[in-house]
This record gives structure tokens, sequence and C-alpha cells, in this order.
């Protein structure tokens, strides 16, 4: 591929462990950092953190939904002035949010918020602060995210949870060190869609997005009712899970870059269509199709050379189906650039094998 801050997500997934949070100010943590090894860092009660009660039943930790603000900051624009406000930052000055993964300095923003900037700060709720080069980051463009090694240390880390837990009406938070939303959970792991071309999924795009309709700070750590993150705030309502984050860990610490195969294809996850049947078509799979200003298949890809057709549904990546749990973009993280993999397709009623070979 073109690029280099591409993606490689392992079939076995690399989790960042982080021991429970105790509720007393004092208590230790444990964070797993780039290597592996772990160390640990001091928690105390995050300050000025006014935690608002839950909006369903699920009953919600407030002394850890503000302990988890202690791993989030607010990016702004580095100012240039000698001015009495050119030494200070005003909320104006934000150009996002952002959550510290390991203790040694690895964050995650939103990718929109590094455009147009060439230098920003990374503000915690402790009053650290610490440059961010936009230039050093590595992007995602599958989630919208970016990854950058800052020079910090001894940052608090997130505590990751685990968001395919989430069911709708669970509480959420999008949390910063200055500010707490609560929200409800409208949609777990749904794609965002308002019109037609919006169902056309990519093979490049990780698109599913907790849905909660409240916008935060893009960039923003969206926690649950325990203060485990579960999200990254998009700044739209809606939040980048925190599986997609948590699956490019390892080759990122590894080798300071992440890959993810290219295959070039377009489709709609026909789980997500109540009347699929009613239509003719079947009721799981991805549908092949183009539409408005997608082409089914890419010119050159590696769907075309496979030979995929418009109107193709593919039911199976090897032995693992297709469905809205797993959509076909997110089973074919599972596999490196050159693999090779056989898929399962439907064409015009019958079964029939493909072979894939992933750019």
């Amino acid at each position: 591929m073109k690029t280099e801050n591409i993606i490689r997500i392992k079939k076995t997934v690399f989790m960042i462990g982080v021991a429970a949070m105790a509720l007393a100010a004092g208590a230790t943590g444990a964070a797993l950092v780039a290597n592996a090894v772990i160390d640990s860092f001091s928690l105390s009660t995050a300050s000025g953190i006014a935690a608002t009660s839950a909006p369903s039943a699920v009953k919600s930790d407030t002394t850890k939904v503000g302990l988890s603000a202690k791993s989030t900051f607010i990016l702004y624009k580095k100012k240039a002035g000698a001015t009495p406000l050119d030494k200070v930052y005003l909320p104006s000055d934000a150009a996002g949010g952002g959550v510290a993964l390991t203790s040694d300095g690895w964050i995650v923003v939103s990718s929109a918020a590094l455009a147009a900037h060439n230098q920003l700060v990374a503000s915690f709720g402790d009053k650290t602060a610490v440059a961010v080069d936009p230039a050093k980051a590595v992007r995602d463009d599958a989630t919208g995210l970016a990854f950058i090694k800052t020079d910090a240390r001894d940052l608090a880390v997130a505590s990751l949870g685990d968001d395919t837990a989430l069911s709708a009406a669970d509480p959420v938070f999008s949390v910063t060190p200055d500010a707490v939303i609560p929200a409800a959970v409208l949609a777990p792991r749904q794609l965002p869609a308002q019109a037609k071309s919006d169902y056309v999924e990519s093979t490049e795009r990780l698109d599913r997005r907790i849905i909660t309709g409240k916008s935060g700070l893009a960039g923003a750590a969206v926690v649950d009712a325990s203060g485990n993150l579960v999200g990254v705030d998009m700044g739209d309502g809606t939040a980048v899970p925190v599986s997609f984050v948590s699956e490019v860990f390892h080759e990122l610490f590894k080798s300071g870059r992440v890959i993810r195969p290219n295959v070039g294809a377009h489709f709609v996850g026909l789980d997500d269509l109540p009347n699929a049947r009613d239509a003719g078509l079947m009721a799981s799979g991805a549908l092949i199709t183009g539409g408005g200003k997608y082409r089914a298949t890419e010119k050159g890809s590696a769907a075309e050379t496979a030979g995929l057709k418009e109107g193709d549904v593919i039911t199976f990546v090897e032995h693992d189906r297709i469905n809205n749990e797993v959509t076909f973009a997110e089973r074919l993280q599972d596999y490196a650039p050159g693999a090779k993999v056989e898929l399962t397709v439907i064409r015009a009623g019958k079964e029939i094998k493909v072979g894939l070979t992933l750019k």
C-alpha cells in the first residue's frame, strides 16, 4: 500500500489490560505499556467533575467515572504572542480532546483535530502540558483516529472496557478533564446512516459506531458506568468503539506503524435491512454494491482481480460468518496484506467459492 501509516490487525487481539481502579484516592492501578511491561501509577479522585445521575437503570459508579478524567486531556492550538491572553489557553483555543493509552506517552485523538495545525499542546487535568506534533501522528483512515507518541511520562492510563457488552439505554459519559457529559446508548455498534448512500460501506473503513446522540468534544473519552473506556467521541453524537482502538496497539507498539489490508469493495450489510428477504435478498451477509459515487469494486483492486461482482453476497470469510456482529470490513482485518482468503459467495442464487489475495 502507498501510505506509511497503514494499520495491521492480528486475529488474536492484543488488549491493553488495566487493573481494576480502586475507589480511594491514592490506590494503585496497573497499565500495560508498549512493550507489554506492566508499570503502576497512582490514582486520585478527579477534581472539578460533577458526575450526573445515569439515564438508565444501570447504576453508575460516579467515583470511577470521575477518575476516568485523569487519563484525558484537551488539545489546544499552540499560541505565539506577547499579550497576556497569548500566554493562556481559552476554551475557544481547543482543537479537540484525547485519551492517554500508555503511561509513557502514547495518546489517541480524532484525526480531524490535527487538521491545519502545525503545533498543539495537550493539557491534562493535573495541569500537565505536553507538546503534540501532528507530523508524528499515525493516522488511521479506517476509523478517523490518530495515534501519537509524546514525550509525556507517568500518565494516568485509560482503563479499557468492552463496547460489545453495551446495550441500548446503558449510560455512557463523554469525559474531558473539566467536563462530564452524560448520555445513553441509542444504538451499540450500529451504522449511523442518515441517507441511502450512508448504508454503503467500504472494506477500507470501519464504519460501526456507538450512537449516543450527544456531541462531546471530538477525541474525548467515552466511558461506561464503571469509568472504563468504551469509545472515542467523534463530536457528532457517535463514538468509535474501543475494540477498534485496542486492536491496533500490538503492531503500533512493535513497529511504530500499523497495517490494514486493502480490498477495494463496497457493500451493504444485509443484517441491517429489516426487509431484505421481502426485497428478494438474503437476510444476512455483505451485498457487494455501488451506487452514486461508489463503484461496487475499485479498478485494479483485490476485489476486482478476484472477480467479485455487483450483486454478489459474501456470507463467509474462510469459516467465519459475516453478520451484523462482525461486518465484512471487520472480518477482513483478521488478515495481513498478502494473505489469501476464501470467500463463500452467493451469486445468482448459487453458492460459489472465490479466492481473494489481500493487498
